[in-house]
């Protein structure tokens, strides 16, 4: 029988007030691995005639890029993935409180940067007292 695991506290999450709200995506590949936390904006879609249509296609939001990734959608709710040489499957929060200083970005960008944004889409950013 396998002994009992549990995850560490990662002090992502900030409160429920805003319920957490999660949709399937695909991180897509040469993101690199990716840690829980990190801010995904989406690249494309999956076409109708794909068997999973609609899925959104992911990358680490970087305001540097101009292929959509420079625009918040998500936060990676999964502890790691490594999409490094392949497209990888994931789950990302897409509303909820969060704790500003436990997001991850691409390129240089900081949570300043994207606060905005993310809290028009549902992503609220908190100071927490640590």
């Amino acid at each position: 029988m396998p002994a009992y695991e549990s995850q560490p506290y990662d002090n992502l999450i900030a409160g429920y007030v805003v319920p957490l709200a999660t949709v399937s995506v695909i991180v897509k590949s040469g993101s690199g691995v990716i840690k829980r936390g990190t801010v995904l904006g989406v690249v494309s879609q999956l076409p109708e005639m794909n068997a999973s249509h609609g899925m959104y296609i992911v990358a680490p939001v970087d305001s540097s890029k101009t292929d959509g990734s420079e625009t918040p959608f998500a936060i990676l709710s999964d502890q790691e993935v490594d999409a490094t040489t392949k497209d990888v499957r994931a789950t990302g929060y897409v509303s909820g409180e969060f704790n500003r200083h436990a997001l991850i970005f691409g390129g240089t960008d900081k949570v300043e940067k994207h606060e905005v944004a993310m809290r028009n889409i549902g992503l609220i950013t908190k100071r927490v007292v640590e």
